[in-house]
């Protein structure tokens, strides 16, 4: 069991020559009437029109959007996929993010990308999200209730997973969109190839757009990653960094709008003792269209919705007898919901256990939960055990190292898990 821990240009116009004696007026090929208006994105450098393509995306005020980031590995390919719609100036989006392992893939990686929770199970495979300019809702899995986290997620300590959630270019986060105001060495692609160009029919790429390849910084790249998963990935996160470029691949339409992204984050896989060890290819595909259509669908206010302020704790703060879900959003290990028992719930807290200063290891420090917990739970009320979806059996989380001393209080907790 994991422990807690701690993230224009200008134009000369020729002078037309005007016969004085007849004085008529004339046109001419400079009136500035008939030339053509310089295009917003194409008429720029080419090193800026990435950037000139995300402010004309942007200001299309509203798109939907679907990712896929996949990491493949000898178990075949897990894919993070995450789809919705976003209103840009209003800083709103509702989308969700879900998750397709593939068979075979190690209980470490699925840990590192799902993240960790109490009990048997790891985070759901599947959450939606509604963001707004002052507030962060998930619904996780099967939950009947939005948790909704107002203001910094800081105060929660979930170490920037909460905030990942929020992006800066695109008010629904971890997209690619995040990287691209980083683009490097940007170059336009003239030609189509052929298994291009059903894409590029389909993004209205191909009908008057450009196509871009360009390089991120690891970076610039790892802009669109939470903190935790950053650091799976690579240890080389120096900001003038250039050792470990990602390539990035971007599609507009006619009017400059951003349609297609691509890179290919393979470059960043380079810590031999990651979780994701075993991945040999990290690549992510963002497609964007239904410019200027509705607006994103918040949650109705009839919705439940539950302030994470209120009822987000660590799970030894629970008080015995009380019920809790496992899921908060926060990927840290031991925080949990603190929800009614008399409705929905995945656990129920029997007892706490509370040890001596002095650290015994971590190998002991487990034995004396697992002793402590076994004698609590004959003890326990009926009532309370026998809500234990399996018989006899109990969960326990014990104490690291950072939670001894002098000044701290390592407490065990004993629970049992009702479905």
């Amino acid at each position: 069991m994991r422990r807690r821990t701690g993230v224009i240009r200008s134009h000369l116009h020729p002078l037309c020559a005007v016969a004085a004696a007849a004085l008529l007026l004339t046109g001419c090929s400079g009136d500035p009437a008939d030339k053509k208006p310089a295009h917003p994105v194409f008429d720029v450098p080419t090193e800026q029109q990435p950037r000139q393509a995300l402010l004309a995306t942007q200001a299309t005020r509203t798109a939907r959007f679907t990712q896929h980031l996949t990491f493949t590995s000898p178990a075949g390919d897990t894919v993070q996929t995450s789809t919705g719609r976003v209103d840009f100036p209003g800083g709103r989006a509702v989308g969700s993010i879900g998750w397709t392992l593939a068979e075979g893939l190690p209980e470490e990686a699925k840990d590192a990308l799902l993240g960790t929770r109490l009990g048997a199970d790891r985070s759901p495979a599947q959450v939606r999200v509604a963001v707004e300019p002052d507030t962060i809702r998930l619904r996780a899995g099967e939950a009947g209730y939005w948790l909704s986290y107002a203001g910094a997620s800081a105060a929660f300590g979930s170490d920037d997973a909460i905030d990942a959630l929020r992006g800066a270019e695109s008010a629904f986060g971890g997209t690619l969109l995040e990287t691209v105001s980083g683009v490097q060495d940007v170059k336009e692609v003239r030609e189509v190839k052929e298994d291009a160009k059903e894409d590029a029919k389909e993004s209205a790429a191909g009908d008057g757009g450009r196509t871009y390849r360009a390089k991120l910084t690891a970076f610039n790249a790892l802009r669109m990653f939470s903190k935790d998963l950053r650091a799976e990935l690579t240890s080389d996160i120096d900001p003038n960094g250039t050792a470990t470029p990602v390539t990035l691949a971007l599609s507009t339409d006619a009017e400059g709008r951003i349609t297609r992204a691509e890179a290919d984050f393979s470059a960043l896989l380079d810590r031999k003792d990651s979780a994701l060890a075993g991945t040999t290819g990290l690549r992510a595909v963002l497609t964007l269209g239904g410019f200027g259509a509705s607006e994103p669908a918040m949650p109705a206010p009839s919705e439940r919705t539950l302030d994470a302020k209120k009822v987000t704790t660590a799970v030894g703060e629970v008080e015995e007898g009380e019920c809790a879900d496992l899921t908060t959003g926060t990927r840290i290990l031991d925080m949990v919901v603190s929800v009614p028992c008399a409705g929905p719930h995945e656990a129920r807290v029997f007892a706490h256990e509370t040890f001596g200063a002095r650290y015994p290891g971590d190998r002991k420090a487990k034995r004396m939960a697992r002793t402590a917990c076994d004698e609590a739970y004959g003890s326990a009320p009926a009532a309370w055990t026998a809500e234990g979806a399996k018989k006899d059996h109990y969960w326990y989380t014990w104490p690291g190292e950072d939670r001894w001393g002098v000044g701290a209080e390592p407490v065990v907790t004993c629970y049992v898990l009702t479905r």
